[in-house]
């Protein structure tokens, strides 16, 4: 019976072991938090497939990566694609419906975050969607043109009207309401 319970503790001190190691391993990897960020932000309906395709895509290239360099050796994954698009982008040509205030604020934030990412990680703006912003653009009539010219203009100003006086709490916020 000794022999039983001996044994179930040196199971167990494996187990812990295997986990301290696993456990130092992941503190130590500095791309994790943003990966699980990520996740967190990522839509519940959309994990199983964004999984599924990144999955498959470093088993791909995990393969490519041990086939031989010979014309037998399968496909050959040779480097990232920067570019690679998981959500299919389309422009609906229906006009869209009557926005509420609160969704266009939230949609207003929504792309301030985005933006404000993407130059925290050195990203250029211009360089890296200004192509297919001005692609865009350019299926819009000119007045939807001129009010996008107006919107950012007002956009400047509520931007301007937003800063806190240095060190304070920007206009419109009561006290103690987090910002």
């Amino acid at each position: 019976m000794a022999d039983s319970s001996t044994n179930t503790l040196a199971t167990l001190q494996d187990i812990l072991a295997a986990a301290a190691r696993i456990a130092q391993d992941l503190s130590q990897d500095s791309l994790l938090p943003r990966l699980l960020d990520v996740f967190a932000r990522m839509p519940a309906e959309d994990r199983v497939t964004i999984l599924d395709i990144l999955e498959r895509e470093v088993d791909l290239r995990n393969l490519a990566k041990d086939a031989a360099s010979t014309a037998l050796g399968g496909p050959r994954a040779a480097r990232v694609n920067p570019n690679a698009r998981l959500y299919l982008r389309t422009a609906d040509s229906d006009p869209p419906p009557y926005v509420q205030p609160e969704e266009l604020v939230q949609a207003v934030i929504r792309a301030a975050r985005v933006v404000h990412r993407a130059a925290g990680r050195g990203r250029d703006f211009r360089a890296l969607w200004g192509p297919s912003i001005v692609d865009g653009l350019t299926r819009l009539d000119p007045e939807e043109r001129e009010s996008l010219r107006n919107y950012h203009r007002t956009m400047l100003e509520l931007l301007d009207e937003s800063e806190p006086p240095s060190g304070g709490i920007p206009p419109g916020i009561p006290p103690g309401i987090p910002h």
